[in-house]
């Protein structure tokens, strides 16, 4: 191991392959952010979707029964 470290080579193999670790963990972690972020945005909108329709609903059948 000594010897690899010493070696151009083995250096820049070793900075490389952290490097890799590092900005591969970011976009995983930037990925899975953005994905509950929307998936929470979307549940929000099915939500207010759902209480819309259920507020016309209301109106609807009040000014029926008027």
């Amino acid at each position: 191991m000594c010897q690899l470290l010493k070696n151009d080579r083995g250096t820049i193999f070793l900075i490389a392959i952290a490097l890799l670790f590092f900005v591969t963990t970011f976009v995983l972690t930037y990925c899975t952010s953005y994905e509950i972020q929307f998936r929470t945005y979307d549940g929000l909108e099915k939500m207010n979707v759902r209480a819309t329709i259920n507020l016309l609903g209301q109106i609807l059948s009040d000014s029926v029964e008027s």
